[in-house]
């Protein structure tokens, strides 16, 4: 429907459905609809008959509305009186043509049983209940936006196929069968032995991605991108583990550790490798910055501040090169990655040179994964660990920029609100924020919350808008200000 057209409709109804007729009639042309109905439209000199015909098959008339009681109903199935003959006319048109959805039943009376009264012709056909108070202002909504072709829920513009989507190079039916188990087993020696084996068989998964050959960002970035289907088993693994007993965050910290450790040295791959580049080990880099970011999208989701204390507050043994070397405490910072193979390499020659971040584009953008895993839900993710950095106090023995701070890579993509932070005014909430920060009372509270400071200089190049802070959402003075 053109937007600057009069939508029109005629409405067939009996004598009995008055009550509900004469008012819907002026409710839609108060709301821009063109009603026909024959206490308004026909005159004293015309033929009734003839009237409705005209009505029905006006092609001017966009929709016919059928409101249907008992006694519409009657009269429509036994062929009686002005109904009848409407019958006669609009079940034609049903039957005969091709263009139904002009026809809409309009429920007025259901029998004791909560059925609707409606004619044998149309009982299968959708209809708009108008029957029930409780209901009538939501389904009432639903006609006019059937009217106006303006529906709820809209299909979406169809978008090209994902780079990502071919056919597993790896076998993934292990994944997917040990997190079957482990949500089915309530023993708990058993649930730590599934998820034991889990990991094992992850990281073997994941090592089969290693090429000795990669030599050029492309080939990182489509690496990166083929392994959408096994990031998707770890986000899986990560609901099952919610029915476990494990202590989660302990068992988190445990396992971003390994990941590191085993995925971003060469060793691994190669035992008598004597040089190393960047690049080989990149695209495991990125994907464990990924997995990172998704873990905490998915403890903020169930708003499990405990487990995030434990992930965010712990020290971390990674190794300080490509070639292991000793382990060295640090903390989550170390996770955060930037590929320059991506955003260097490829991204210039791209079709998406003039994003600020390839990476963060292809994350929020291209590996969603609904309900929990949504563009908004990452972006913000990645921006809640810049903001809550400064709240601990993490250790480093590294002297390397990339482990005194998270540069929330996604932060172009976040929404304006962070509801953690503008909550923070309830001192009920604030109990939350307790647990999250490891404090205990609002006073202390305030005390981490002053360091999270807005940083100017937090931006991409070209970017006038910098990473906002938790500052930026709530003054120190307002947190635990009301009930």
């Amino acid at each position: 429907m053109k937007e600057d057209k009069i939508p029109k409709v005629f409405i067939s109804y009996s004598w009995s459905s008055d009550d509900i007729t004469m008012p819907l009639a002026e409710r839609l042309v108060s709301h821009g609809v063109d009603v026909v109905l024959d206490k308004w439209d026909l005159k004293e000199e015309q033929d009734k008959y003839a009237f409705m015909e005209q009505c029905v098959n006006n092609p001017e008339v966009d929709k016919v509305l059928i409101v249907c009681d008992q006694k519409y109903a009657d009269k429509a199935n036994n062929r009686k009186g002005g109904v009848g003959d409407e019958t006669a006319i609009i079940s034609t048109e049903i039957y005969g043509k091709v263009n139904q959805e002009k026809f809409i039943p309009i429920i007025a009376e259901c029998d004791e049983e909560g059925n609707p009264y409606v004619p044998v012709y149309i009982k299968s056909r959708i209809y708009v209940d108008l029957s029930n108070a409780e209901q009538y202002e939501a389904e009432y909504e639903k006609l006019l936006r059937n009217i106006y072709e303006k529906p709820l829920f809209k299909k979406p513009k169809l978008g090209s196929k994902p780079e990502w989507l071919e056919e597993d190079s790896v076998n993934l039916f292990p994944l997917q069968d040990l997190v079957r188990q482990l949500k089915g087993s309530s023993d708990v020696r058993k649930q730590n032995l599934i998820i034991r084996r889990f990991i094992d068989q992850y990281i073997e998964i994941l090592k089969s991605y290693y090429d000795k050959g990669l030599s050029a960002g492309q080939q990182v970035y489509e690496t990166w991108m083929k392994t959408k289907n096994v990031r998707d088993y770890f986000l899986d693994f990560l609901d099952a583990l919610l029915e476990t007993d494990c202590d989660m965050g302990r068992l988190l910290c445990e396992i971003f550790e390994r990941f590191y450790n085993t995925l971003t040295c060469v060793k691994t791959f190669n035992d008598k490798a004597n040089s190393y580049g960047d690049i080989e080990c990149d695209v495991f880099k990125t994907l464990i910055w990924e997995l990172f970011i998704c873990t905490v999208t998915f403890l903020r989701h169930f708003e499990d501040y405990e487990t995030l204390n434990k992930v965010l507050s712990n020290t971390y043994f990674l190794i300080d090169s490509g070639f292991g070397g000793s382990f060295k405490p640090t903390n989550y910072a170390r996770f955060r990655h930037y590929s320059r193979p991506i955003e260097e390499y490829y991204k210039p020659e791209s079709e998406k040179k003039d994003l600020f971040t390839l990476m963060g584009n292809t994350l929020c953008c291209e590996r969603e994964k609904y309900p929990i895993y949504t563009k908004e839900t990452l972006a913000q993710a990645d921006l809640f660990l810049y903001q809550v950095f400064n709240a601990f106090d993490l250790v480093s023995e590294s002297t390397s920029y990339r482990d005194s701070c998270w540069f929330p890579t996604c932060y172009v993509y976040a929404g304006e609100r962070m509801y953690e932070w503008e909550k923070m005014k309830s001192r009920k909430y604030c109990e939350k924020m307790y647990v999250l920060f490891g404090v205990e009372n609002v006073e202390k509270l305030k005390n981490v919350i002053s360091k999270c400071t807005y940083e100017r200089d937090m931006h991409y190049r070209g970017s006038f808008d910098a990473a906002l802070a938790i500052l930026n959402y709530i003054k120190i003075e307002d947190i635990g200000s009301i009930n």
